[in-house]
């Protein structure tokens, strides 16, 4: 497995980083089967040498991260003993800036295609799937459900939109009892559906898959490559969802890897985070075998952006520009900053 200079401690005098803890309000508040937000709490992180810099974000999302963005800025500050989130940026921010300084896009030096990725929304428990399909005019979409509140969601959207791909995250919140509502809603050809069942719960997850025509997704329990190994050990899914956001590009890389040795496929996801974190979760999505991307535009969740000018535009098109292909601008960010300050030099050591 490649490791990055952050982790090595390989790089020269010179390159240091910083930090920007940043506070955007959602444009209407996302509700899962965890709880709700009404803003994102996120950090961007800078890697740089004095003319080339990468970024990477940390974005802790309450009730599905370990960490919180207190954790995750104390010990970026500290470069004490990273927070997952706060790790995860910095192999980011790192990768980006090893792709910029060779003068070549994330995605190639990953060993992705470039291509197009198709767009997809997250509708949660609170809205109108029809209506926020209509705003946005994403792809595909993935509902948000719990018991109780799934069926007719799924039913809606299909009266709608007879076509589209639509996927289910249930975030974890059925029981072996509930799994009455998950067949039916296997028979209205959802894609997949995504952490029915409790993090610990593999063997129900494993027994969903000889039940379902629907790939089955885990998500929560795949916070490192020792858990994917795990997974595909206990024959648990169909798809892993990979989040950089939660375990970084470098593991984001090999768990791709363990998915297409063992027959499976990914679906790169996110955390609803700004246009850094996106335009990593776009260069894991170029990797083959990745499937069912969550790739949607920052723009649709939150209020503000990170990025100006043409940045701003969004779409889902992998470019040749290094790096991630997004240059974020301070300036953009300045309204939603909460703090700043410099990284902790002990990351290197």
């Amino acid at each position: 497995m490649t490791r990055h200079a952050a982790e090595t401690g390989a790089y020269p005098d010179g390159v240091n980083g910083h930090l920007w803890e940043l506070a955007i309000p959602l444009r209407s508040p996302f509700a899962t089967a965890t709880g709700r937000v009404s803003k994102r709490s996120v950090i961007l992180v800078t890697v740089g040498d004095g003319s080339v810099a990468g970024w990477g974000e940390a974005a802790p999302y309450p009730g599905v991260t370990s960490d919180t963005v207190d954790d995750a800025r104390r010990t970026l500050e500290t470069g004490a003993v990273l927070s997952p989130t706060a790790a995860a940026a910095v192999d980011e921010a790192v990768a980006d800036f090893d792709a910029r300084r060779r003068e070549a896009p994330l995605w190639r030096t990953i060993g992705g295609s470039r291509r197009t990725v198709p767009t997809s929304i997250a509708v949660g428990l609170d809205e109108d799937p029809v209506e926020r399909l209509a705003a946005t005019g994403a792809s595909a979409v993935k509902l948000k459900i719990r018991p109780g509140v799934d069926v007719r969601r799924v039913v809606e959207v299909r009266d709608a939109h007879p076509e589209i791909p639509i996927g289910v995250d249930a975030n974890g919140s059925y029981t072996w009892e509930d799994r009455r509502s998950l067949l039916e809603l296997d028979r209205f050809g959802v894609e997949y559906i995504e952490q029915p069942f409790p993090i610990d719960d593999l063997v129900a997850h494993r027994r969903l898959r000889d039940e379902i025509v629907a790939a089955v997704a885990l998500d929560e329990p795949i916070d490192s490559e020792m858990s994917a190994i795990r997974a595909i050990e206990r024959d648990a899914c169909d798809l892993l969802v990979v989040k950089p956001a939660r375990v970084g590009v470098t593991a984001a890389r090999t768990i791709h890897d363990l998915a297409i040795a063992a027959g499976l496929r990914i679906k790169p996801s996110g955390l609803i985070e700004t246009e850094v974190g996106r335009a990593h979760t776009l260069a894991i999505a170029s990797l083959p075998g990745a499937a069912f991307s969550d790739v949607a535009d920052a723009s649709w969740y939150l209020t503000g952006s990170v990025v100006s000018g043409s940045d701003a535009v969004g779409g889902s098109v992998l470019t040749e520009a290094c790096g991630l292909g997004i240059d974020p601008d301070p300036a953009a960010f300045t309204p939603y900053v909460v703090r700043e300050s410099p990284l902790g030099s002990r990351i290197w050591d």
